[in-house]
């Protein structure tokens, strides 16, 4: 379908076409076999989710696929990180995906390699700080600062147990630094996601899209270390009843909001971990789960010795390439090695 008019009126089934095709893999300038293989099923649902938002995008400013500029590719990822929605990665990620498109249609000049050229010139495509992870003394910094597990006095006939959100806060912030989860997948963790077939050691996560955000993937992973410990003692919590033998907690969620099983919200997390990173007083240039998270990464490729496959299982990634930034993840440069 290299008709650009049939794009014009049907973008996305187009576009789904394209990306199940032999020539979508052709287009990839990594692939140098002679007969590249179609991309897995997770990489077309992250490709399709980002080019549906470029055809909203479209539809509001009235223009075809083929009718596309470079001022408006450009104006268009500009827009995104104005919302917070790009670095410098994604939106290079973006503007490679159209290219990809607009080389299939045979569109020359192709606007998304001017486009490419233009962004670099407005700095949109200048080189990262570099993925960001603790290092040793950071982690247990981090762990040392979460919040206590110290139960203030008696508990009250009928109420929760006292300062228990500060309990889940500690459990679910280490539960983020040693099992690699996305916020939402620890905010919409279900109970029956977690096979603690072990006394001690790992615990397996078995992670499903349900009451998670809509990039989120089926897959596994595992909490290490202390996130286990943390885990664990919050899930004896979690899962204890009152004086008749009734659940304290409703809902299926591992980390409630509040005892009715309300999910907690972004904002209530990322709050607590920046809390944390202050009291831990780790200078970050994310101080919120992301960070936590490539450090899981970071820690999984160079102190676990697990390949780039297993933690991009471990993630729940869905394109092939994305477990390669954690290989260089590192700490923040201090001020003073800055200066060296």
């Amino acid at each position: 379908m290299t008709d650009p008019k049939k794009w014009d009126a049907d973008p996305i089934g187009s576009f789904a076409a394209f990306i199940r095709s032999d020539e979508f893999a052709k287009t990839s300038r990594r692939l140098g076999e002679k007969d590249p293989e179609p991309v897995s099923e997770k990489s077309a649902a992250v490709y399709s989710f980002m080019f549906r938002k470029f055809v909203t995008w479209l539809a509001g400013e009235n223009r075809g696929f083929s009718q596309v500029g470079e001022q408006e590719l450009v104006r268009f990822v500009s827009q995104l990180r104005r919302h917070g929605e790009q670095n410098s990665d994604i939106t290079e990620r973006y503007l490679r995906l159209l290219e990809r498109c607009y080389t299939f249609l045979r569109i020359a000049p192709n606007p998304a390699t001017s486009a490419k050229k233009l962004a670099s010139e407005n700095r949109y495509l200048a080189k990262n700080q570099g993925t960001e992870a603790l290092d040793q003394e950071q982690i247990d910094a981090f762990t040392a600062a979460l919040p206590s597990l110290d139960v203030p006095g008696a508990n009250r006939a009928g109420r929760p147990p006292k300062a228990w959100k500060r309990r889940r806060d500690h459990a679910v912030q280490a539960t983020l630094l040693f099992g690699g989860l996305k916020v939402a997948e620890a905010i919409g963790l279900h109970l029956d996601e977690v096979d603690d077939a072990f006394d001690h050691g790992p615990i397996r996560l078995k992670i499903s899209p349900r009451d998670k955000h809509d990039t989120s993937y089926e897959h596994q992973t595992i909490v290490n270390g202390y996130g286990a410990d943390a885990l664990r003692h919050w899930l004896l919590e979690r899962k204890s009843t009152n004086r008749k033998g009734e659940p304290i907690f409703a809902g299926e969620l591992v980390f409630p909001g509040d005892v009715a099983g309300k999910p907690m919200s972004k904002v209530t997390l990322w709050r607590q971990v920046n809390a944390t990173f202050a009291r831990a007083e780790i200078e970050v240039n994310r101080s919120g789960g992301r960070t936590l998270r490539n450090t899981f990464a970071a820690q999984q490729l160079t102190t676990h010795g697990r390949t780039k496959d297993d933690v991009r299982e471990y993630l729940g990634l869905a394109l092939e390439r994305s477990a390669e930034l954690y290989e260089s993840a590192k700490p923040r440069k201090k001020k003073s090695d800055e200066a060296v």
